[in-house]
């Protein structure tokens, strides 16, 4: 069994767009393209299902993406790659007011296998702190970890 770890956060004073909270995320270092120059995304009319795609997509095709599934009430759907590392996390949002961060991605352990517990403090530092170090004050957080 491995574990799952989940951070879901309100971003709603910076930005009622969630393209914002991406762009945030980008000059933080997290990438959406991955090591291939694709972007693994929910596709427009996905409803829910989770059909996730992969593929090329310019920056401005991927902001008009999310711009269009945020004004149609869908669920925006990215992955994000830490810096040139094997670290990743997916985004789900509706809005910015519950952005779910699910450390799926080579999740970063304090002993570093599957089995272990979740670095939490390299994502808080990772995400968070430097979310505020960008004013962008962030009114909710939560963590949850389990054995899934």
């Amino acid at each position: 069994m491995e574990r799952e770890a989940i951070l879901e956060i309100n971003c709603s004073r910076y930005s009622e767009r969630i393209i914002d909270v991406v762009s945030l995320f980008n000059e933080l270092g997290w990438k959406y393209y991955d090591a291939e120059k694709n972007i693994e995304y929910l596709p427009l009319g996905d409803d829910d299902n989770f059909d996730w795609q992969k593929k090329f997509l310019s920056e401005n095709e991927l902001q008009e993406l999310i711009n269009n599934k945020q004004d149609k009430f869908e669920r925006v759907g990215l992955n994000l790659y830490f810096e040139n590392s094997e670290e990743g996390l997916t985004l789900l949002a509706k809005n910015t007011k519950e952005i779910i961060i699910d450390l799926n991605i080579n999740r970063r352990t304090v002993e570093n296998n599957k089995e272990s517990i979740t670095d939490i403090g390299w994502y808080f530092n990772n995400i968070i702190q430097r979310f505020k170090e960008r004013k962008c004050p962030i009114d909710y957080i939560k963590f949850e970890e389990y054995i899934g």
